[in-house]
């Protein structure tokens, strides 16, 4: 890392790598999560066409116990306790996985607002220089345009509609500026510090927009979180 890098850069990379690590362990538990869900429904099926041929089995065999008669009441047992563990699994990793997520609004934000702050002090910095270095003969002809407003300026007693030479000027000008950088286009290759920071705000893909968007829902997560943790150490104080 460079020495010279301007520190709301170094800021905004140290909240990207935050932001980055922090959804690659929502992606694990998106993962274990959609896994485990499927190995609880194999589980599940298996369980209920073990106990069906065994009640089928047990009917034909008018009672008699065989071996594989017990491996196939075994097997639906062993099938229906697989079920239950993965329910279990899955409400531990549902729960990891809002822990997760409200982490990942934090660290989506943070990211968010280094950008904000890395490209406008760098913007800021570029039209303070522009300003510094504009063109004379452009000065020279603002000056001269506005000479112009002032000599035929009228109405300024009478019209309650009168704009000050100023005013007009400063719109005329800012207009023409601003259509020009509309139909301007930013050679990337030729700029190094923005192709580091962006020109456009962070995509937070997979973060819960819904939660980024509502601090009020965040906290009505953490209270219900609470909650739950309050009620399972009490569970597990009395077993």
């Amino acid at each position: 890392m460079s020495e010279n890098k301007n520190p709301a850069v170094i800021r905004l990379t140290e909240a990207k790598a935050a932001h980055t690590a922090q959804m690659l362990k929502i992606n694990d538990i998106t993962t274990a999560l959609a896994r485990s869900k499927k190995e609880r429904e194999a589980a599940i099926e298996n369980g209920k066409e073990a106990e069906t041929n065994w009640r089928t089995r047990f009917r034909d065999l008018r009672g008699a116990i065989t071996p594989e008669l017990r491996a196939e009441h075994s097997q639906s047992i062993a099938s229906r306790e697989l079920a239950e563990e993965f329910t279990g699994l899955i409400k531990e990793l549902e729960f990891e996985h809002e822990g997760e997520m409200i982490a990942a609004v934090h660290t989506g934000r943070a990211y968010v607002n280094a950008h904000n702050m890395a490209f406008t002090q760098y913007v800021e910095g570029q039209w303070e220089a522009a300003m510094r270095n504009v063109s004379p003969t452009l000065i020279r002809a603002i000056r001269l345009k506005l000479l112009s407003l002032r000599l035929n300026d009228r109405g300024r007693h009478t019209d309650p509609q009168h704009e000050e030479p100023e005013v007009v000027l400063a719109r005329e000008v800012g207009k023409l500026l601003t259509n020009k950088a509309e139909d301007a286009r930013l050679d990337m290759n030729a700029e190094p510090v923005l192709s580091e920071i962006g020109i456009y705000r962070p995509a937070l893909t997979g973060v819960d927009m819904h939660l980024y968007n509502s601090p009020a829902a965040i906290q009505r997560l953490m209270q219900e979180r609470k909650e739950k943790r309050e009620v399972k150490q009490q569970k597990e104080s009395q077993a």
